[in-house]
């Protein structure tokens, strides 16, 4: 479950919504992503103060890209494959997250 949260990116709407329109209206979850897929019972109000949490606790596994939206959407669409076939299953490819996750995270497993 924490791995999946930890896949998740934080990303603002500043280009596409200079004035913060977007932003407010879906109440910062574009900026406060990784906290709601940590827990998607967090109050928006309150998910500022868990995603600095979040930042300030796990700070090698944060992930923010300031990409505007429309670029990173392109990006995505162009080449972005996020699972592999292993054998006759789909997995997810998670060689750099799962990396750090693995040496941090789950030390123990």
């Amino acid at each position: 479950y924490v791995r999946g949260a930890l896949h998740t990116i934080d990303r603002p709407y500043d280009k596409l919504d200079p004035w913060g329109v977007i932003d407010f209206l879906h109440h910062q979850i574009g900026t406060t992503h990784v906290a709601h897929h940590f827990d998607s019972s967090i109050p928006h109000y309150k998910a500022q103060a868990a995603t600095d949490a979040i930042k300030d606790k796990f700070p090698e596994l944060y992930l923010y890209d300031p990409t505007p939206i429309p670029e990173a959407l392109w990006r995505v669409c162009k080449g972005c494959s996020v699972v592999e076939k292993r054998g006759d299953k789909y997995v997810w490819k998670n060689d750099g997250v799962d990396a750090i996750l693995n040496k941090y995270v789950w030390k123990n497993d």
